[in-house]
């Protein structure tokens, strides 16, 4: 055989990804991200001091409200997720949804 009958064939390659549109999640988004994580956060707290309480013979914060805030705060994250993969009016109202239940949360278990 000879080199100079050789023929190159190109491999076929597969399409390249489209990479996904980002959307901007401006101020809201991530404010209502930041009361979702604080809401988490918070949870383990309160689950913390209970498990300290239970440990030292005193009352703590309650089954209540520790089975409040685990509730609040997974419900919190879970809208959050609506909120920064949707857009328009239905992104608003997931970020609404959010700052509803980090506010109903803070004042069902803090202030009332």
């Amino acid at each position: 055989m000879n080199l100079s009958d050789a023929t190159t064939v190109e491999m076929p390659t597969s399409p390249q990804p489209v990479p996904a549109p980002r959307h901007r999640g401006g101020p809201w988004r991530e404010l209502s991200g930041a009361l979702a994580v604080g809401m988490s956060v918070l949870a383990v707290v309160v689950i913390v001091f209970q498990v300290l309480a239970w440990g030292r013979a005193m009352p703590g914060p309650g089954m209540w409200t520790v089975v409040g805030h685990v509730v609040a705060a997974a419900l919190a994250v879970f809208v959050q997720r609506f909120a920064d993969r949707l857009t328009g009016w239905a992104a608003a109202a997931a970020v609404l949804g959010v700052v509803a239940v980090a506010g109903a949360a803070l004042w069902l278990f803090w202030w009332a």
